[in-house]
C-alpha cells in the first residue's frame, strides 16, 4: 500500500540485489535478517503493537514485490532511512529476546495456532497490559477463575484455587505468570485447553464483527491520521482496479476484462527492455506495484497503519510517497 509502505520499510524490507548493491541495500538486508521472526517467536512478544509490526514484517518480506518496494524507499529517501534506523534500534532487542524465548526450550508447544489462541486470551486477561498475570488479576476475573479451576478443587475458595494455579504455572516463582508460562500451562492441562478453546472462540466472535466508529472532528477541517491512511488505502485499491492490476481471484471483476494486462506491469516491462528500470521513474513504478500488492495483504496493512498513526516522521514520509505515486499514476500510466 503506497503511503504506509514508507512506515513498514523501517521494519520490513527486501533488497532486490542489483549486480553491485549499495551500502543501504546491504544494511537493509541485515535488518531483515534480525527482524524476521517465526510465528511462535512473534507470539512471545509482550507488546501488542510490536507483535503487529513483526507480523507485518513476515508478511511483507514473503512477497518479492512488496519487499522490493520497501527496499527502494529505504534506499532513496534519507529522512525515512533515519526514522527507520531509529525504529530498528528499538525492535532489534525485542526480536532477539523473542527468538530466545521461542527457541530456548521454554515453550512446551510451538504450534502457531495454539500459541495465537493463548496469546489472545492472555492479552484479554492482562488488564494492565504489564505482560504478566498476578494474583489480583486472577482473582478479579471470573472468566480466568473458570479457566484455572479444575475438578479437584471442589468447593475450595478462590484464593486457594489461585494459589494452586500459581504454584503450577509460575515456573520461576516470581509471583507473576508470563505469557510463556501461561501458554505452557494451557498446553499441558486438558481442562485448561478445553476452556481455552471455548473462550478463544467467544472472544474472536465478539471482536470480529465490531466496527468501531471513527473519531472525526478532532483535527478540525484537516482529516485525522487514521482518516488519511484509510483514504490512501482506498485510493490504492481504486488504482488497482482502474489499471487492471487486481488479483486473479478478486471477487469484484465486473469492470475488469479477462485479457486485460496490468498497466503497471506493462510499463515496467517496457522500462526493463529499454534499460531504464533503475531510473527514478522506473523505481517509482516498482514501488507502485509493491504498494498495490501490499494493499491486499492484511498483516502488512495493519502494521503500516500502526506505524503511520504512531510515528510522525514515518507519517510525513508516507504522505510524500503517496504524492509521488499519485504523480506516477497520472504521468506514467496511459489512460
Amino acid at each position: 500500500m503506497a503511503p504506509p509502505f514508507v512506515a513498514l520499510l523501517t521494519i520490513a524490507a527486501f533488497a532486490t540485489s542489483p549486480p553491485t548493491p549499495n551500502k543501504y541495500e546491504l544494511k537493509f538486508d541485515r535488518m531483515i535478517d534480525e527482524l524476521t521472526l517465526s510465528p511462535e517467536a512473534v507470539e512471545c512478544i509482550d507488546s501488542t503493537k510490536q507483535r503487529k509490526l513483526f507480523r507485518g514484517v513476515s508478511a511483507g518480506t514473503a512477497d518479492p514485490q512488496i519487499r522490493n518496494a520497501f527496499s527502494i524507499v529505504y534506499r532513496d529517501l534519507a529522512p525515512i532511512r533515519v526514522a527507520g534506523d531509529l525504529l530498528f534500534g528499538q525492535l532489534s532487542a525485542v526480536a532477539s529476546e523473542a527468538s530466545e524465548r521461542a527457541s530456548g526450550g521454554a515453550l512446551v508447544t510451538t504450534d502457531p495456532d495454539a500459541l495465537a489462541a493463548s496469546r489472545l486470551l492472555f492479552d484479554y486477561f492482562d488488564g494492565d497490559g504489564s505482560g504478566g498475570l498476578d494474583r489480583e488479576e486472577l482473582l478479579g476475573s471470573p472468566e480466568l477463575m473458570a479457566l484455572v479451576r479444575n475438578d479437584g478443587d471442589g468447593t475450595d475458595g478462590a484464593e486457594a484455587v489461585v494459589d494452586r494455579f500459581m504454584e503450577l504455572a509460575d515456573e520461576n516463582g516470581d509471583g507473576v505468570i508470563s505469557f510463556v508460562e501461561f501458554a505452557n500451562a494451557t498446553a499441558t492441562q486438558p481442562q485448561l485447553r478445553s476452556v481455552d478453546d471455548a473462550l478463544t472462540t467467544a472472544l474472536i466472535s465478539a471482536t470480529s464483527g465490531s466496527d468501531p466508529k471513527k473519531k472525526r472532528g478532532a483535527f478540525g477541517l484537516r482529516k485525522s491520521p487514521e482518516e488519511r491512511f484509510e483514504a490512501m488505502l482506498e485510493q490504492c485499491l481504486e488504482w488497482e482496479q482502474s489499471m487492471g492490476c487486481g488479483p486473479d481471484d478478486a471477487s469484484d471483476t465486473a469492470d475488469v476484462k479477462e485479457d486485460e494486462e496490468c498497466a503497471v506491469d506493462v510499463q515496467l516491462l517496457e522500462r526493463e527492455q529499454e534499460g531504464e528500470a533503475g531510473e527514478d521513474d522506473g523505481r517509482l513504478l516498482q514501488v507502485l506495484k509493491g504498494s498495490l500488492v501490499g494493499a491486499r495483504c492484511e498483516p502488512v496493512v495493519e502494521a503500516l497503519k500502526m506505524c503511520y498513526l504512531d510515528y510522525s516522521p514515518l507519517r510525513l514520509g508516507g504522505d510524500i510517497i503517496f504524492k509521488l505515486l499519485t504523480r506516477v499514476v497520472k504521468t506514467q500510466i496511459p489512460k
